[in-house]
């Protein structure tokens, strides 16, 4: 039980550690991490909503909210562990410093990655917010059901991204995951159309990544669909799974990187 408690206090340390530097750069991390989604769903919501009238049996715009939603929480949570936290590994050597203390290197990295999500959920807050403003979120409720569901995934884009930055040797490697792991769920699993355009091959291709599995979540919740039991325990489970497998990989090469 102190463990646990120890472990708890010293990732929300690393958390509390993170929030104070970023305060003191919050208007420029905000017009990146912000105002980016925004521009998007305008552009799309609008752009596309004038002539695709519906999809996935919602309005155009309604269809597009929960999917910024999604993309945001992906997009800032995985920048924040790649760009950033390597920034803190490498040059600043905050890592070292932090581990100097007593907490250890699975509290750094629960802690990089709980901040990394707490920051992408407030970006998804400014989504959803905006949406219902414009008229694109019809439940209300169903949004706030979805927000724990965000930061569960928020919480595997973070550690996805720790993943990533435990094996760089340099800020020109983060261009391979955004380029082959990030945009490609950005692009094809769902935010701005059905996966049902695709081909089956192709669709169960992008069923293996865990971007359509929060929107399978996120986005019937939003509509007010609601979602069964059944798969929701599904798709649940299978973003909790690329949150432990990425963590428990990226301490182990973070600690041979550090260690050995």
């Amino acid at each position: 039980m102190q463990q646990a408690t120890a472990i708890v206090a010293h990732s929300l340390a690393v958390c509390r550690r993170q929030y104070l530097v970023w305060r003191n750069i919050i208007w420029a991390s905000m017009t990146t991490n912000v105002a980016n989604p925004l521009l998007f769903l305008y552009a799309f919501g609008f752009g596309l909503g004038a002539v695709i009238a519906r999809q996935g049996g919602v309005d155009y715009l309604a269809f597009v909210v929960p999917g910024m939603a999604c993309y945001s929480v992906m997009f800032v949570a995985s920048f924040e562990t790649t760009v950033s936290a390597y920034a803190r590994f490498s040059l600043q050597r905050t890592w070292d410093a932090a581990l100097a203390t007593p907490i250890t290197l699975t509290e750094l990295l629960l802690g990089e990655a709980l901040w990394a999500a707490t920051k992408a959920m407030l970006t998804v807050v400014c989504v959803l917010i905006v949406g219902v403003v414009w008229g694109g979120l019809p439940s209300i409720p169903g949004a706030v059901l979805a927000l724990p569901v965000l930061f569960i995934a928020g919480l595997g884009f973070a550690c996805q991204g720790l993943l990533c930055t435990s094996y760089a040797r340099g800020f020109e490697a983060f261009s391979y995951f955004f380029t082959f792991w990030t945009t490609p769920m950005f692009v094809f699993s769902g935010v701005f159309f059905e996966l049902t355009r695709f081909p089956p091959a192709i669709r169960a291709l992008i069923w293996l990544l865990p971007m359509p599995h929060l929107l399978a979540v996120v986005r019937p919740l939003t509509t007010g669909m609601g979602v069964a039991a059944l798969p929701l325990l599904a798709h649940l489970a299978y973003l909790a799974l690329f949150f432990v497998l990425p963590f428990a990989l990226a301490r182990r090469r973070v600690a041979q990187r550090m260690f050995d």
